[in-house]
């Protein structure tokens, strides 16, 4: 073995070993300065620098090659020059080798640690993109996105603490954001390396920018430092993404900490007027001074934004007055005790109602004024028949006003959770998106009803009008009519001479066929997206569809009825798509033979044409939502069968986020929604809306099989893997054929084989879903047999087959004579007369 020989860096002195001439502190000082002869700058060990991607207080970020293995990776040196020490260096490792053990798709992988000529270093994995902070200052951005990147950042800040380590440093230079628009938290734990060699007080220039550390950070209490640090860290990016600006800048490094010790942070709705109300509050609780009255945690701050992207009630509340009086005497004793306290004081609590005003705002001004939820209406007394009655009254009046265009009008299934149980209409406005609620109540007495009705503006609960209908049962109609146009008139809605009378009109006369009708919409509202008993609430609609039928065969909404429930009863039970397309399609035609003004029978009549005639298909759409304007169902339908499907993105999307929009609570809806992202690979935005739609209900399979889609196709494969196997608690065969081709791209083939395997045995035993075999065979690489099972798929009149030609899963498949053919059967170009 040889000896070491250590030399002096020639620039600054310090010992070095090794053929080098400078030590590594100093080559970054160069930054890479090739004029100087005596040193190659591109060399660094076993990595070539390529160029300087970034640079800080504690070292520089290089896109290098890692020689030995011949891969591209960014990284860090850490110039530590004289102060490196074994216990130093030691501390170093610790750290990063602690950080590098976290494994999760948005902190950037550690791939090596080490030190070299006085020099800490470690490589991690090159994310393409950049970072937060120079994107900020290219463009503003949203104040959505900003909502929805923070949400990761907080879960990323989550996982690391259920893991024991801090990150001690979040800022937007240490927050990469991909080509696909996911963030990447990197330097986890690394800042407790600087903070162990120095203090503020004395080396603010080794810590960087203060503006993003917490006051107790700043105050060099770095030893009884808990996850309210960090909390406060990604508070402070929250505030710039949502201002553009840090919430504290001084002139220097001290005027910085003197700021973020001393002074509150400036509402960030002074900065941006656009910023909504809630999320200044969230994000001024993460900037409390107190870390005891920040979020308890970094996963409390998510869920807390995540409310907010629901349109729900937040659970942080606005500073009030007498707290932040108190701040301001904390800040100032002495001011506090003397004669002129009272004068300052007063003016201080003026300067901050003055700061505030605009928070005062009520959270629903950018609700539009022309929108309303029709709770459900109370029923007095506890006979079945008279709830019965009020639930029918309600939901009447719901689909009077869905045919309003001027209005927006809050699905059934959305607002039926608030049957039971206090009522905040304040809070329920706020989370259906609407600036109106209608409460009534229905007291029946032998065949006299009483109906009590009031619309309040959720703004200020003030009622609007209220009014009281004394009528008998056989007359519930004409109340139903009067009311909904009432409240158009109120909310001075225009109302087409055609909505006038589609609001007059009465779709039955035979009340024993209403109250029938009105059981096969409650069930059939009970189905969801793979929700355990779907099949069974839709076989019950369908029973009472029939019984109403059977009371009125003119009655055009049962008809409709039945169409819905054959449509969509395939799916629930397994069966071939066509084993009821006949029933289905003489219903809806039925319906539109005795009314061609039904939206609801249109919508029906156009998803089945789809099958036959994609562009006739289009225009029954487009007729439904004339007719219909607030029916969710047909906007969710026409925006991803026609829209999606033949690539029209932007669009297929508005159309799905308007459904959202009118039924927000609907599994169904904002499945639909996520799947739509999904198709148009936009798979951020898809994931964040499937683990939305879990959310409302974590008993529903298709969302989370849906889920396992978007993490499947951007490498997440674990994820993807627990997502596909919690769907197959409804939906096996629907799970089985994605896992397949997820392990098939894994690289794992045997796991493939086996998934096929079990797909296969489904399949001996009757149950059969073309489409899951053709993407199983995409994923093994079968192309002929995958086309075969395509095209059946198309034959049996899989609904999903529609979306072929924009299947991700297909990629592999363009190209392919055979596979273009049934792309244009599928959707045929459009003939231009």
């Amino acid at each position: 073995m040889g000896t070491i020989v250590f030399r002096n860096c020639r620039k600054c002195g310090a010992k070095i070993f090794g053929r080098a001439k400078v030590c590594g502190a100093c080559l970054l000082e160069s930054a890479l300065d090739s004029s100087d002869d005596d040193v190659d700058p591109m060399e660094f060990g076993d990595y070539e620098l390529l160029e300087e991607v970034g640079r800080g207080g504690q070292g520089v970020v290089y896109r290098a090659r890692q020689k030995s293995l011949n891969r591209t990776v960014a990284l860090k040196v850490i110039a530590l020059g004289h102060f490196a020490s074994k216990p130093h260096l030691k501390r170093f490792r610790q750290e990063a080798e602690a950080a590098a053990s976290l494994e999760h798709p948005q902190i950037v992988p550690i791939y090596e640690i080490g030190e070299r000529d006085g020099s800490c270093y470690f490589s991690m994995k090159f994310i393409e993109g950049g970072q937060l902070d120079e994107m900020l200052k290219r463009e503003p951005m949203s104040i959505r996105r900003a909502a929805e990147l923070l949400v990761k950042i907080a879960r990323t800040v989550q996982f690391a603490h259920e893991h024991g380590i801090l990150h001690r440093d979040i800022k937007p230079g240490n927050i990469l954001i991909d080509r696909t628009g996911e963030p990447h938290l990197t330097d986890f734990g690394l800042a407790r390396l600087v903070e162990q060699q120095s203090t503020v007080t004395n080396s603010f220039d080794v810590l960087g920018t203060p503006s993003y550390m917490s006051p107790e950070q700043a105050a060099g209490q770095t030893k009884e430092l808990t996850p309210a640090a960090d909390v406060y860290g990604v508070g402070a990016v929250f505030y710039q993404m949502l201002t553009g600006k840090a919430p504290f800048a001084g002139g220097t490094t001290y005027e910085t900490i003197r700021l973020v010790l001393e002074t509150e942070p400036k509402n960030p709705r002074l900065r941006n007027p656009k910023v909504d109300v809630d999320l200044a509050t969230i994000c001024l609780k993460c900037l409390d001074k107190d870390p005891l009255r920040r979020y308890p945690a970094a996963g409390a701050l998510a869920q807390d934004v995540e409310r907010w992207l629901r349109h729900e009630p937040i659970h942080a509340r606005r500073t009030g007055a007498f707290t932040r009086s108190r701040k301001w005497i904390r800040r100032n004793p002495v001011l506090a005790v003397s004669v002129p306290t009272i004068a300052a004081l007063v003016a201080a609590i003026i300067a901050i109602f003055w700061q505030n005003a605009s928070r005062d705002v009520t959270p629903l001004h950018q609700i539009p004024a022309k929108s309303v939820a029709v709770l459900p209406f109370v029923s007095v007394g506890a006979d079945e028949a008279n709830a019965m009655l009020a639930d029918g009254i309600q939901d009447e009046i719901l689909r009077d006003l869905t045919k309003v265009a001027d209005l927006k009008v809050i699905s059934r299934t959305s607002v039926m959770r608030y049957k039971t149980g206090a009522r905040n209409l304040r809070e329920i406005a706020r989370a259906l998106g609407v600036a109106h609620v209608l409460e009534g109540s229905v007291q029946r007495a032998g065949d006299g009803v009483r109906v009590t009705a009031q619309l309040i503006n959720a703004r200020d609960d003030t009622h609007l009008w209220a009014d009281k209908y004394d009528r008998k049962v056989t007359d519930m109609f004409s109340v139903e009519s009067e009311i909904a146009t009432r409240i158009a008139e109120t909310l001075q809605a225009r109302l087409t001479g055609a909505e006038k009378q589609a609001i007059s009109s009465h779709p039955t006369e035979n009340s024993e066929a209403y109250q029938l009708y009105r059981k096969g919409r409650y069930f059939w509202g009970k189905r969801g997206a793979g929700l355990p008993g779907s099949a069974a609430d839709i076989e019950k609609a369908l029973g009472y569809f029939n019984q109403a039928v059977a009371k009125d065969n003119r009655y055009a909404l049962a008809y409709t009825g039945l169409a819905d429930c054959y449509l969509v009863l395939p799916i629930y039970r397994g069966l071939p798509h066509m084993e009821f397309h006949a029933q289905a399609m003489a219903a809806a035609k039925k319906a539109l033979e005795i009314d061609d003004n039904v939206g609801e029978a249109h919508a029906s009549f156009a998803n089945l044409l789809l099958r036959e005639n994609f562009h006739q298909a289009k225009r029954e759409f487009l007729r439904a939502i004339e007719l219909s304007p607030n029916y969710a169902t047909a906007h969710q339908w026409f925006g991803g069968y026609v829209l999606i499907a033949s690539g029209e993105f932007d669009r297929g999307i508005g159309e799905a986020k308007r459904a959202v929009e009118l039924d927000p609570f609907s599994i169904t809806v904002n499945n639909a929604l996520g799947w739509n992202y999904v198709m148009a690979r936009r798979y951020p935005e898809a994931i964040i809306q499937f683990r939305k739609t879990i959310e409302l209900d974590p008993t529903a399979a298709g969302p989370h099989w849906n889920l396992g889609k978007p993490l499947e196709l951007t490498g997440q494969f674990e994820e993807a893997v627990s997502e596909y196997e919690k769907g197959s608690e409804v939906g096996k065969k629907f799970s089985l054929a994605y896992l397949a081709h997820l392990y098939a791209a894994k690289g794992d083939r045997d796991k493939a084989l086996e998934m096929f395997g079990q797909l296969q045995a489904l399949e001996r035993n009757g149950t059969v879903w073309a489409l899951g075999f053709a993407i199983a065979h995409v994923g093994l690489g079968n192309k002929d047999q995958a086309i075969d099972w395509l095209e059946r798929s198309y034959r049996e009149k899989d609904p999903n087959s529609f979306f072929i030609k924009v299947d991700p899963f297909f990629d592999p498949l363009r190209g392919d004579p055979r596979f273009e053919k049934l792309v244009t059967e599928v959707i045929p170009p459009e003939q231009v007369n």
